[in-house]
């Protein structure tokens, strides 16, 4: 298994850089160390199973996206976003909900999301590929928990989870997995991944104004008030400066009243 590291802050002479770290950190926050851990920890244990003809690319940055997709796995068969994990304990995942054991042995919604946030990954990468109208078989997200110390109890949840224990397994079956990818397109999305660019610009045909339809409730609710202002303004034809002159009347009567008002109720 080939593996590409895009990290902005990786060092490319593999040693530990500590301004390197600490500009990650800045970036993305303390979690960022250990999910690179974690990616270290999971390509150790697929790097003996899966060959060549697969790609991990780490840190894969899709454009306009401020945090990086942590681990793209592309094989001849398929491309896998996965999400690697290094929490302890026991959680629970039942469709989009990701929950942790308490004290209590009461299950409760965890603080992060880490099947909504794995869920995002993959459609942020899934949407990206669709930018550039590149098709590739896709399976859901995968989230992997790389400690031997978590146990999670799976409900058909959101996306595909995977414990330690059954990390070997989930590459076997992606190493004898039918190829799918001709080489070129292979070739292609590995390009698209490892140089992020946005698609090119194409030049939209001019649509007549009459043809144009609001893009939203409110767009169409300020089209029609624009549109009945408009037809009164028309109908009496008033210059801007004698709108001017109206709007300070009708102001110096509403003062009027109000003082005429004021002066009754004093004069009671």
């Amino acid at each position: 298994m080939r593996t590409i590291d895009l990290s902005k802050f990786h060092d490319e002479s593999g040693s530990s850089n500590i301004l390197k770290t600490f500009q990650g950190l800045l970036s993305y926050g303390w979690s960022w160390q250990e999910n690179r851990k974690s990616q270290e920890e999971l390509v150790e244990i697929l790097e003996p199973v899966l060959g060549n003809d697969c790609v991990l690319l780490r840190d894969v940055n899709i454009p306009k996206v401020n945090r990086p997709i942590p681990v793209v796995l592309v094989t001849p068969a398929m491309l896998l976003v996965i999400n690697p994990k290094s929490q302890q304990g026991f959680f629970r995942a039942e469709g989009k909900r990701w929950e942790e054991l308490g004290r209590d042995d009461e299950y409760r919604l965890a603080q992060s999301n880490l099947i909504r946030e794995t869920w995002l990954y993959q459609k942020t990468v899934e949407g990206y590929l669709k930018q550039h109208n590149f098709s590739a078989p896709m399976d859901r997200g995968v989230m992997i928990f790389v400690s031997p110390e978590t146990v999670v109890e799976s409900i058909r949840p959101r996306v595909r989870v995977i414990q330690a224990d059954g990390i070997r397994n989930f590459a076997r079956e992606l190493a004898i997995s039918k190829p799918v990818f001709s080489d070129m397109d292979f070739r292609s999305v590995v390009k698209l991944l490892t140089e992020p660019r946005l698609p090119d610009k194409t030049k939209k045909k001019k649509v007549a104004p009459e043809l144009l339809e609001p893009k939203t409730e409110m767009d169409e609710t300020l089209a029609k008030v624009d549109e009945s202002i408009g037809k009164v303004t028309r109908k009496i034809n008033f210059s801007r400066r004698e709108w001017v002159v109206v709007s300070l009347l009708v102001l110096g009567v509403i003062i009027v009243l109000i003082a005429l008002i004021m002066l009754i109720i004093f004069t009671l």
